[in-house]
């Protein structure tokens, strides 16, 4: 069984790449929102939180802060990815229980570096390998 991750980002068409660099080696869904997380966490605990910074509603903090705060989902690590240069927003991830912060646009192999590193897996190293003359 693929590892899981929600992948929570209010931009259908970043979801989309995102969604076509991680299902190869993950089970990946994509949510809009805060409460769309909040919910699916009812059905299945992830592996992983993939989580913008900017949403509707309640931003990726509090959203990460109510994650850490769900009996059971304490040690979820939390990957930001956000438009954000603001060095404020890096720090803020931290406080916050991010275990990882890139800054968009990013890349495929930065994207699964990141990933792999936060699952403590090396599932995307013979992945990277085999893509080695293919796009970032």
């Amino acid at each position: 069984m693929k590892p899981c991750i929600y992948m929570v980002d209010d931009e259908p068409d970043f979801q989309t790449i995102v969604h076509s660099w991680l299902e190869p080696l993950y089970d990946v869904v994509p949510l809009k929102n805060g409460d769309e997380l909040l919910g699916a966490l009812r059905a299945r605990s992830p592996d992983l939180v993939i989580l913008d910074l900017r949403l509707p509603g309640a931003g990726g903090f509090d959203i990460c802060r109510r994650l850490r705060s769900t009996p059971g989902q304490e040690a979820v690590p939390v990957l930001f990815l956000t438009a954000s240069q603001d060095a404020a927003d890096f720090r803020g991830s931290i406080n916050a229980g991010g275990g990882g912060f890139l800054m968009k646009p990013i890349g495929r192999r930065q994207l699964l570096a990141a990933v792999d590193e936060l699952l403590g897996e090396n599932r995307v190293v013979g992945a990277l390998a085999a893509d080695a003359g293919g796009e970032d």
